[in-house]
């Protein structure tokens, strides 16, 4: 299992959102600031005046659609010499709240609601993280895929409501963003490959 995942997965987020969905608009990332903090009271009062996407971990549970009961896959290595068995990953759903936030008081309204349409537009566009991005964070989900779900589950607002309170802020509109990450919880086997098969007949 990966000790880095949760790190990688946030690096590879802001990447997204930086080069692929501000890229929608003329808007640029240098006008932007993206955090990945609790936003508690302490956050709001730390606003500058630049627009934050904020990008809050809200959870972490098995994605259990996506367990599997396979058996194991094979592979044969580069020298074909030994087979390779691979059990099958665990699939981590890692969930984020995404919120905007800005702290022009006559604007704020206008550019929040700018900035969360095009969340939703250039999240929306993709179904699995980019392979560019999974090779530059040294993901490694082959044949799998990091899978994205965006607006969450049926139990979203319960959860956006308990932060809300929890956090002690007034809540704003916020999106949810769930990823599916492959997580290899056992190393692949070597096996020697089967070249003849001898088979002994009793004679009668």
């Amino acid at each position: 299992m990966d000790p880095l995942i949760l790190q990688k997965t946030q690096k590879a987020l802001d990447a997204l959102i930086r080069e692929k969905v501000l890229s929608l608009n003329s808007t640029s990332a240098e006008g932007l600031e993206l955090s990945f903090v609790a936003p508690n009271s302490d956050f709001v009062a730390e606003l500058g005046n630049k627009p934050v996407i904020n990008c809050y971990l809200i959870g972490l549970n098995e994605d259990k659609a996506r367990r599997k009961s396979e058996p194991m896959r094979s592979s044969l290595d580069e020298s074909k010499t030994r087979r390779i068995s691979h059990k099958e990953p665990k699939y981590i759903d890692i969930s984020y709240m995404l919120t905007v936030w800005c702290k022009d008081k006559h604007g704020s309204a206008e550019i929040e609601h700018l900035l969360m349409g095009y969340l939703i537009c250039g999240l929306g566009m993709f179904d699995f993280l980019p392979q560019e991005m999974m090779t530059r964070h040294e993901f490694a989900p082959s044949p799998y895929g990091i899978r994205f779900t965006l607006f969450g589950s049926e139990y979203s607002d319960k959860i956006s409501g308990q932060v809300w309170q929890a956090m002690g802020t007034t809540p704003k509109p916020s999106l949810m963003l769930s990823l599916s990450v492959p997580i290899a919880v056992h190393e692949p086997t070597h096996l020697p490959v089967i070249r003849e098969i001898n088979r002994t007949l009793d004679k009668l």
